[in-house]
């Protein structure tokens, strides 16, 4: 063994020795890739879409819940297939039908919230990861994302905005978010390959996806792409149209360039419209745009939540600056009323009154059922005299106008409004299911049948109808039921020509009838006093106690007082008399009629606060 050591070398196979000259290279940049977002920025924008989430859920399910009512009332959702294949007849029906099935959750208004706050968040959500394609980084990329799901709640807050429209945005926004994913352009091509069975979901809304789709391609694409994908798409378009209107579904060309989108005959919500689908074409550009904005120097996990937030302060102020209570208090009224709760109807009106002639219309029928027409008409607001006791026949009214002549019992009449809703609109729960108490009061037990068996198609009114349904063929049954019995026994006696024109002409046939109809003789003298005819209404307090009257009701009493002031002597009362009180509250209001008579200029204001709700002022000053 040699005395010296050895100096081992390392092993070099397979490795490279660099030059000493290399290790000072500095390799070249590789392009940086795309950026997430700081964890704080995201946080921000999760917590701007929650606020969203939250500002629409509380709005619907606190103030906005009559939306979600009128809503759900404005059709039933039958599972049928005679129904739902009525869907598959033209682009855009699957739209309607699923915003149908969604609506028949409206019955629940926590259901209807939650169901409505999440479809007006989903395009937010959707256009966070659009812009993260489009998007390098913006102070302004939530202001863009938000504002879209802001525009559909302002449009949302009127009634007659379906949810179908905001599914159309929806789709919209899903289908261009897969279109761009695909890096391949075979996969891109296979996307738009699409766009046919995509315009037959959604119909006309696909036209906004064409602009979409477009304004992105000249901003965002490079390649020959840029032009090449845009051509393809409008061929599949131009394809589409051809085979909807000549061969398949033979659809004319203005319902397929129309269909389904809102034209409300509203011109703000028309112009929330218009401005939503620019915004939403206009999309890609806007995020070019914004992406040339740069704040280096600012702390970006708060500059960027700022716009939003504004964005959501200023709808938050659209919101209340537009609430129209008007409105609200119409679609109250009107879900009380349907309920039967008449009392609870009656208290609202009076503590919040409605100014709209369906509301009062609504205020009367409950007074009617509940026995109180002739002692609290004039407790609420009564300004279109005897229009607002029975509705003229239109298919403007033709919702409600069969609730009056339910009331008094000419329930032909009555079935033949809801029947002719059921024509104009198809089958919704209201006309269903007057159409089921009328069949069964007049004993047209076929007819029960049927439109129970309706009934019993959905999901909510299945009990309903099985209740009615055991009655059927049940005499019994029906008399001892409450509202049935009662009805029964109001049905005239003998067959008349009904006046359609006039219809308080056929108050007094029903009057004369034996026994005598209570509530048709409510709602003539009701007519009486509120066209001011007092003569001929005290001509008819004779015939009070023999339809079964014990007392005169207060403002038949404040008629009487007023003929006699005029005429000095009472009539005939028909062995009834006039309450101590009403002499009283009589003297008093003679008395401050005088003295306001001084200073005529708030002589009405003070004879309202003190005498508003008695005919005594309605006669003088309405």
């Amino acid at each position: 063994m040699s005395s010296k050591t050895e100096v081992r070398r390392p092993k070099t196979e397979g490795r490279r020795i660099m030059k000493p000259e290399s290790r000072y290279r500095t390799r070249p940049p590789a392009p940086s890739p795309q950026l997430p977002a700081p964890r704080n920025q995201q946080l921000s924008t999760w917590y701007l879409l929650a606020a969203l989430f939250l500002m629409e859920f509380a709005y619907f399910f606190l103030y906005g819940s009559h939306i979600l009512f009128f809503q759900e009332q404005q059709h039933l959702f039958i599972y049928r297939s005679s129904f739902i294949n009525d869907f598959f007849l033209k682009p855009g029906g699957l739209l309607d039908l699923s915003g149908k099935f969604l609506t028949q959750f409206y019955i629940s208004k926590l259901a209807g919230s939650v169901i409505l706050a999440a479809v007006l968040t989903l395009p937010a959500i959707i256009l966070q990861s659009i812009s993260k394609r489009l998007l390098t980084d913006s102070a302004l990329s939530n202001l863009l994302v938000i504002i879209p799901s802001c525009i559909l709640l302002l449009m949302q807050t009127h009634y007659y905005n379906l949810l179908m429209y905001d599914l159309g945005f929806l789709l919209v926004l899903a289908y261009f978010l897969i279109s761009i994913f695909p890096e391949k352009k075979t996969w891109r091509y296979i996307t738009l390959a699409f766009f046919p069975l995509f315009y037959y979901l959604v119909g006309a809304y696909a036209l906004i996806f064409i602009g979409l789709y477009v304004i992105y391609c000249l901003f965002y694409i490079k390649s020959p792409g840029k032009y090449l994908y845009p051509l393809f798409l409008l061929a599949s378009a131009g394809i589409s149209i051809l085979l909807f209107n000549r061969i398949f579904l033979l659809q004319s060309v203005k319902q397929l360039f129309l269909y389904p989108l809102p034209f409300i005959n509203d011109s703000m919500h028309q112009r929330l419209f218009y401005f939503l689908a620019g915004f939403m074409i206009l999309y890609p550009a806007l995020c070019k745009l914004a992406g040339s904005v740069n704040l280096k120097r600012l702390n970006k996990s708060i500059i960027t939540i700022i716009p939003g937030a504004i964005a959501l302060c200023l709808t938050i102020v659209l919101l209340k600056t537009g609430y129209n209570s008007q409105t609200a208090r119409v679609i109250n009224l009107e879900s009380l009323v349907f309920q039967g709760k008449w009392n609870e109807a009656i208290q609202y009106h009076e503590r919040y009154p409605s100014e709209n002639m369906i509301g009062q219309y609504f205020y009367n029928i409950a007074l009617s059922e509940s026995g109180q027409l002739c002692e609290r008409l004039f407790h609420g607001k009564q300004d279109f005299g005897t229009a607002s006791l029975f509705l003229p026949w239109s298919s403007e009214h033709i919702n409600w106008g069969a609730h009056s002549f339910y009331a008094i019992g000419l329930i032909n009449e009555a079935q033949r409004w809801a029947y002719e809703e059921m024509v104009v609109y198809g089958p919704r729960p209201q006309n269903m299911k007057l159409l089921v108490k009328s069949s069964l009061i007049n004993g047209k037990y076929a007819l029960s049948e049927k439109y129970t068996g309706i009934l019993r198609n959905t999901l909510f009114y299945n009990s309903w109808a099985k209740k009615y349904e055991k009655m059927i063929g049940d005499t019994s049954a029906i008399h001892s039921d409450n509202d049935l019995g009662k009805k029964i026994k109001l049905i005239p006696q003998s067959d008349f020509f009904i006046f359609l024109d006039s219809p308080e002409q056929n108050l007094p046939v029903l009057v004369d009838e034996t026994p005598p109809n209570r509530e048709a003789f409510e709602y003539l003298m009701s007519w009486l006093l509120l066209s001011k005819e007092v003569d001929i209404l005290v001509n008819n307090i004779r015939l009070m106690k023999k339809i079964g009257y014990t007392r005169i009701p207060e403002h038949i009493e404040e008629a009487i007082m007023i003929y006699y002031n005029s005429q000095g002597t009472f009539p005939d009362l028909g062995g009834l008399s006039i309450s101590n009180g009403t002499v009283l509250r009589f003297e008093q209001y003679f008395g401050a009629y005088m003295k306001a008579r001084q200073n005529p200029g708030t002589m009405k204001e003070k004879m309202q606060k003190q005498f508003g709700n008695t005919f005594w002022y309605y006669f003088h000053f309405k």
